[in-house]
């Protein structure tokens, strides 16, 4: 928990924004402003947030008059991934530590732009201000309570080392409209993190890259190379738009897969929940957990969960992945 009021500011408080400004307001900081598209759009959120939490802050349709006027501590940035780069560089100007919604650059409709090389511009920048920089890749919390649900489990000898890393991600993302590398876009960062979870710092191995897109599924696999480990890790990933029925959501290492939903638990907080079997774990929920985090580390230096260099490298695996896929010619 805060034990200071330091201030938040959501740019792009509507979707999952609101849960950025709920759990900064839960950890005891100030949510003094939300930035929207348009004054309708502000009023809207505002009062959505109001009604959940409260929130009294300010409304703005404009980043830049925020930041002169509100000068908070540290901004989410929650807007759609081609504003990121213009969203973070104003805020990191402006000396505010940044939390940033994955990926942490793409132009999917302007192919041309290169968002690896804006990608490394937003670190450097960040790097050179000085301030907390962390990407909202919330699911590498999943980490350590897998471990702990293994050893209830009593799988810890299953478990380590880490050879194997698969994760499979189902979502309803853009109305159960999303098709094709929109799914990659939307989903790919939250199991490529978790694979840099399981396995440290490091980096894939390009040329082991394999990717088969489908009209609602993408599946990949690769090679990761993590820091002081004897051999690269199997990767395996599957991401899939789901528009209707029950959604999938599942990790794990070495074949031992835990299934992942996210409830209110009977005080109508909202946690996570991780099932291997008949055993369940009940935790925090990893927005919270990836918020905390962050909070934390603004407040005396710590490393946020996910780091947007660590979020960088996710970026260039995504993008690599997908050139992988276009090189076997399955478009």
């Amino acid at each position: 928990m805060c034990t200071e009021k330091l201030r938040a500011a959501v740019i792009g408080a509507s979707g999952i924004g609101k849960h950025h400004a709920k759990w900064y307001q839960l950890l005891g900081c100030e949510v003094a402003a939300i930035v929207g598209s348009s004054r309708q759009s502000v009023e809207k959120t505002a009062a959505m947030l109001s009604e959940m939490f409260g929130f009294d802050g300010r409304g703005y349709c404009s980043v830049q008059q925020m930041l002169a006027e509100v000068h908070p501590d540290m901004v989410s940035i929650c807007t759609p991934p081609h504003l990121h780069k213009e969203h973070l560089l104003a805020a990191v100007a402006a000396g505010c530590h940044v939390m940033c919604e994955k990926p942490v650059a793409w132009y999917e409709h302007d192919p041309q732009r290169d968002a690896l090389a804006d990608a490394r511009q937003m670190l450097a920048a960040a790097e050179q201000a000085g301030v907390v920089a962390a990407v909202n890749t919330q699911y590498a919390a999943a980490v350590e309570p897998y471990y702990r649900l293994c050893e209830m489990a009593g799988l810890t000898g299953k478990v380590k080392p880490v050879k194997r890393v698969e994760m499979q991600m189902d979502s309803r993302g853009r109305g159960g409209k999303a098709r094709r590398e929109q799914i990659w876009i939307d989903l790919a960062s939250h199991p490529l993190s978790v694979v840099q979870a399981f396995c440290g710092p490091g980096e894939m191995i390009a040329s082991s890259a394999q990717c088969r897109i489908e009209e609602k599924c993408v599946q990949a696999s690769f090679l990761y190379a993590g820091q002081g480990q004897s051999s690269p890790v199997e990767a395996r990933v599957i991401v899939r738009n789901v528009p209707q029925g029950p959604l999938v959501r599942r990790l794990g290492v070495n074949g031992v897969l835990a299934d992942y939903q996210g409830r209110a638990d009977e005080n109508g907080q909202f946690c996570a929940y991780l099932t291997i079997g008949d055993r369940e774990l009940k935790t925090v929920d990893f927005v919270q957990q990836s918020l905390t985090h962050f909070v934390k580390a603004v407040k005396s230096g710590t490393e946020p969960l996910v780091t947007l260099s660590q979020g960088v490298v996710n970026l260039q695996m995504q993008i690599s992945i997908l050139q992988a896929a276009y090189e076997d010619g399955c478009q």
